[in-house]
């Protein structure tokens, strides 16, 4: 008899499941905030629990070499976001301040990794409904994931990035010409003093300040959509770039890039642009650049993509960057979308270059070459209009190779970092 009252438990336990799956599978409405005049307040709280594999290199092994270093992080991200939309107008605020502990029960050296960091991003656009637009924005983080590609773990930087942008589109707004400028600055730092003692001795690179600079982009993209939802694509713009430690370096990039995007039918949309880019500072590169990318929406709720790019971008200490990437994503909902499976897997292959040997005969000069490998997948479930519960999983493997000196061990490892977060919205 106890199996049976056994079974008729699981059976009671099915069946309400069960009939709570119709409740779980309605949608649930959106955060009211506060609402202030034409638009809304939303506060948050984020509280994030994290195992990271690579915090720095605290531990030594055997022979007494460096090694990686793994901690437990609590993170809290307090924030605020503010939404306008009105057929003119639109303002869109997001900031926050996040506080990191690293509890050091694994690594005891990485508490002194404990630290403030924030995001504040501001978006705007007014006389949308007219044949002139006026876009204006600012980005402000300071984070360890910087906009360095050249750096590895071990630094953090104060990132700052302006844009002024005029839509202009006249008529029944088949066509729209955007000039644009943005101007950008990032100053590096150390973590932690002696974090990057992984370095060879007197490499520029374990010198985080060296990469200081000012990047002034200016541009102008055109879109004319001959189709509904099709359009011819052309976009020129060009970087100014300015080391703050290291004036003789500066870069002056060209880029142009033509194509087509948008739906091919109503589930496959494609986006084909090819173009060039130049190295007008001393004549190194002049090579082709590329952005394709291939969507298919399965359903609703279901939507993968493949895609390759192709870039030229001036980086610190090195010169210019050639950045090949290719990438696989999707994402798939239940419940109404209120449960959501997201992933991604890339892979960069990453060409720097530095200048000529030969100024009168300018020949590409690849110094080094570097492979990044990043998987990340997680789920997210929305349980109230004010509290969703996320998790994640982060794979990141790199590994670099110089040509003209020692490999730098800090940008060769395997990463792991696991995720719950608890995110309180209103």
């Amino acid at each position: 008899m106890n199996w049976l009252r056994g079974t008729g438990r699981s059976l009671l336990v099915l069946l309400c499941s069960l009939a709570a799956l119709p409740a779980l599978a309605q949608e649930v409405a959106k955060s009211p905030g506060f609402k202030i005049g034409d638009g809304a307040l939303h506060p948050y709280l984020q509280l994030d629990a994290r195992y990271d594999s690579l915090v720095g290199y605290f531990n030594l092994d055997s022979a007494g070499n460096l090694v990686p270093s793994g901690e437990l992080v609590l993170h809290a991200r307090p924030g605020v976001r503010f939404d306008l939309t009105t057929p003119s107008t639109s303002v869109a605020f997001n900031g926050n301040a996040e506080y990191l502990w690293f509890t050091g029960l694994i690594s005891p050296g990485s508490r002194a990794l404990s630290r403030l960091q924030a995001s504040v991003g501001l978006d705007t656009a007014f006389n949308k409904d007219g044949a002139v637009e006026f876009q204006l924005g600012d980005q402000l983080t300071r984070s360890d994931r910087t906009q360095n590609p050249a750096l590895g773990i071990g630094a953090i930087s104060l990132f700052n990035n302006v844009y002024l942008a005029a839509p202009i589109h006249p008529g029944g707004r088949a066509l729209e010409v955007t000039p644009k400028v943005a101007w950008s600055v990032e100053f590096f730092e150390r973590l932690v003093n002696g974090i990057a003692n992984f370095c060879p001795a007197g490499t520029p690179a374990c010198e985080p300040s060296q990469s200081n600079y000012s990047n002034l982009n200016f541009g102008a993209n055109a879109r004319w959509r001959f189709l509904p939802k099709t359009a011819v694509i052309v976009d020129v713009n060009a970087d100014w770039r300015y080391y703050f430690n290291d004036p003789t370096n500066g870069k002056v990039i060209f880029r142009s890039l033509a194509g087509l995007g948008g739906l091919i039918t109503p589930r496959i949309s494609a986006t084909l642009l090819g173009g060039y880019a130049g190295d007008f500072t001393n004549g190194s590169i002049h090579t082709f650049i590329a952005n394709a990318e291939l969507g298919y929406t399965v359903s609703e709720s279901t939507r993968i993509a493949i895609g390759y790019s192709r870039n030229a971008l001036p980086v610190p200490i090195v010169g210019t960057l050639i950045d090949d990437r290719g990438y696989l994503r999707g994402g798939v909902g239940f419940l109404s979308n209120r449960l959501t499976f997201n992933g991604q897997f890339s892979v960069d292959y990453l060409t720097f270059l530095s200048a000529p040997t030969n100024a009168a005969a300018p020949t590409p000069n690849p110094t080094r070459s570097d492979v990044v490998l990043a998987l990340s997948v997680g789920p997210n479930f929305v349980v109230t209009s004010w509290f969703d519960i996320g998790a994640g999983y982060t794979l990141s493997y790199r590994t670099t190779q110089n040509v003209t000196g020692p490999a730098l061990l800090g940008l060769n490892y395997l990463r792991h970092e696991a995720m719950l977060r608890l995110d309180f919205h209103y």
